[in-house]
């Protein structure tokens, strides 16, 4: 997800690297757009994170980028597709940070992504999304929920994930 900004282009951090170890950081590293699965199999004894949320990214790398947002807001978000020779479904779902749970229904869904007979414009790539009036309260603190794009390319069983950090302001 290149826009708005997300976890997955500041790469990693300190706090990342502390939580799920230098042996997954570095095959995340190598490859941004590559599946999670190839980091998790990596995985060495240092490993004390849920790569599943958000590429294991932490939220203490990112703060400076968190939106504010307000129920009913309209988002803008633009998925630069590098591997779209896999195909699956996708998602774009609010998160809770905690459980790696879906709060409410996706906002956006897709049972086969990405769609190269859509567009123009390409409503799989360039979408919008509207912030949800039902969130839990707890999505007013930044960081405890995310706006999560999940792709499952289910040919070859693999998944990729970028996060935007945002809270809501009531």
């Amino acid at each position: 997800m290149d826009t708005p900004s997300s976890r997955t282009l500041l790469l990693t951090g300190p706090a990342h690297e502390e939580a799920c170890g230098l042996a997954v950081v570095e095959v995340l590293e190598r490859d941004i757009a590559g599946p999670i699965e190839n980091a998790v199999w990596e995985a060495d004894e240092d490993y004390n994170c849920n790569a599943y949320i958000c590429r294991g990214y932490q939220f203490e790398d990112n703060n400076d980028n968190v939106q504010v947002v307000k129920a009913g807001d309209v988002l803008y978000f633009h998925v630069n597709l590098v591997a779209g020779h896999h195909p699956g479904y996708a998602n774009v779902s609010v998160v809770d940070t905690a459980t790696n749970a879906v709060i409410g229904s996706p906002l956006r869904s897709w049972d086969n992504w990405p769609n190269h007979l859509s567009g123009p414009p390409r409503d799989d790539i360039d979408y919008n999304i509207t912030i949800p009036a039902s969130l839990p309260s707890t999505c007013s603190e930044a960081g405890n929920c995310v706006i999560q794009f999940y792709w499952y390319a289910s040919g070859n069983e693999q998944t990729y994930e970028s996060c935007h950090d945002f809270y809501v302001e009531a």
